[in-house]
């Protein structure tokens, strides 16, 4: 049978011979389809193709294409490729079927076949937002790997721009294993040129601002390939480079407020809080002044679900001469019985400004941004409920004194109650974040302050970690003194590091 190029072939029958280059292979699931092994191949040309592979016949084709190898297949059905997020511009799609043969090529070509799309195309309108596409450029701007709660699932994000050798950036935005490995990268090599290439990405809007995506597994990500758009960054001239690499504090800060959907939220002090009368979100500039013990600090959540979950019993059997101990839980949301847990924060504090106090939780994809160690690393194996409620890990009892900005939700039950506890959706505790409110108008100013003082402070010696409603009234010399510029033309931000008084003083409010 003679070969035929990708552009050729056609559905009208399936008896056709290619010879093409396996790029990436994935595996996905639909509900419709189940589980497949997606493929995408090329051919010399530089035609691409999706394939797709029932689970059916995974044993027979999936050892076949390898990534990186030549191979010629025949025998395949040829079917349309969908709408959403198509890794290649061509019409069809191939698919595996019972007679399909896969052997190997003696054509060798060492191309990654890349479809690059300039930045200025992208920032234009690309023609298909629905076609993924192919981009490189400079990481710059790279943001902080945060925990965000997806559909009842943690996921790992983090934003960052690319920039291409005229000075455009374009924002981008991974999750998942894409995000913690560009964290990992950038992290490894220091301060260097990091060139990143990304692969069957998807472009898309968001907060009127073209970004880039990963299109779950579909996509693919490489650092400093040795590929010739590589060499064209890394030799550029210096003088070149000011343009590109030199941007302002200023400038970054303001890009990155202008990624984050929180700061769209107005800033409340904690009395304009606790009056609220709607629902909505808001952001609030505090300082940690207790802990609220009664609830413990952690609780041990399905790996499935990340809901709580609770012991039905332990076992321990001698195998081999070592005791293997296993944990059994009943999981509600999943409705069965799991042995694979995970421990998770839950930390319930309150928390001061000038005008009041705040019963706030901080649940553990928020803790961790805030907390150095994870409450696996804190519990050091243990899988046993807290048994002792003054015997807080350092960790987060440092977090008393402590001033940060907290994204909250004011939920119905808050309006009803005028108070209660509120959730926290994210925490700030980068300084200039903390100054600046995330607003152009609205500004934060510091007054007899060290910056150390601000957002990393630690609570005086006579700090008491109890709930508020177990507390004497104490002195307020000390606290943060914090007003909305909605209202005020200045407000100061500190934290005294001074032993606290026996005689009662009133913080003063900045006019």
């Amino acid at each position: 049978m003679e070969l035929t190029a990708l552009a050729d072939i056609k559905p009208f029958k399936s008896e056709w011979r290619i010879q093409v280059k396996v790029l990436h292979t994935w595996k996905h699931y639909t509900k419709l389809s189940g589980e497949t092994l997606e493929i995408i191949m090329s051919d010399a040309h530089g035609t691409k193709i999706l394939a797709s592979c029932k689970k059916t016949y995974f044993e027979k084709f999936a050892k076949k294409v390898p990534v990186g190898m030549w191979r010629n297949i025949e025998n395949f059905s040829i079917n349309g490729p969908g709408v959403s997020y198509r890794p290649t511009n061509h019409q069809y799609k191939i698919n595996f079927i019972y007679g399909t043969d896969i052997t190997p090529s003696t054509l060798q070509n060492d191309s990654m076949f890349l479809s690059l799309v300039d930045f200025q195309t992208i920032q234009q309108g690309v023609e298909d937002e629905n076609i993924l596409i192919d981009v490189i450029g400079e990481v710059t701007d790279l943001g902080s790997l945060d925990t965000v709660l997806c559909s009842g699932k943690e996921r790992k994000k983090i934003e960052f721009s690319l920039t291409d050798l005229q000075g455009r950036r374009i924002a981008c935005c991974l999750w998942g294993k894409f995000a913690e490995s560009i964290h990992a990268n950038c992290k490894a090599v220091g301060g260097d040129t990091v060139i990143c290439l990304l692969r069957f990405v998807k472009v898309g809007t968001y907060r009127d601002e073209v970004q880039i995506s990963n299109s779950y597994d579909a996509s693919q990500i490489f650092f400093n390939p040795p590929i010739m758009e590589s060499e064209a960054f890394l030799k550029r001239e210096v003088a070149s480079n000011a343009l590109t690499l030199v941007e302002s504090e200023q400038d970054k800060l303001e890009r990155e407020i202008r990624r984050d959907k929180w700061m769209q939220y107005p800033i409340r002090d904690i009395a304009e809080l606790l009056s609220s009368t709607q629902i909505e979100q808001c952001r609030v500039i505090a300082t940690i002044c207790a802990i609220d013990k009664d609830w413990g600090w952690y609780y041990f959540g399905c790996k499935a679900c990340n809901k709580k979950v609770n012991k039905i019993s332990t076992k321990v059997q001698v195998v081999k001469g070592n005791e293997i101990t296993t944990h059994l839980w009943w999981c509600e949301k999943c409705d069965d019985k799991v042995t694979k847990v995970l421990p998770k924060f839950r930390i319930h504090v309150w928390v001061k400004d000038g005008t009041g106090e705040a019963y706030l939780m901080l649940l553990d994809w928020i803790a961790i941004g805030v907390i150095p160690e994870t409450a696996a690393a804190l519990l050091n194996g243990s899988f046993e409920e807290l048994q002792d409620i003054e015997s807080f890990p350092e960790a987060v009892t440092d977090l008393v004194g402590k001033t940060f900005m907290f994204g909250i939700y004011i939920e119905s039950n808050n309006v009803a109650s005028k108070g209660g506890m509120y959730k926290v959706g994210k925490v700030w505790k980068d300084l200039s974040m903390l100054l600046t409110g995330g607003s152009t108008t609205e500004s934060w100013t510091q007054s007899d302050v060290g910056t150390s003082n601000l957002s990393g402070s630690q609570a005086n010696e006579n700090t008491v970690v109890t709930p508020s409603s177990k507390r004497k009234q104490q002195s307020n010399e000390g606290e943060p003194d914090i007003s909305s510029t909605t209202k005020k033309q200045c407000a100061r931000v500190f934290v005294k590091k001074e032993k606290t008084t026996k005689e009662d003083s009133s913080s003063k409010k900045s006019g």
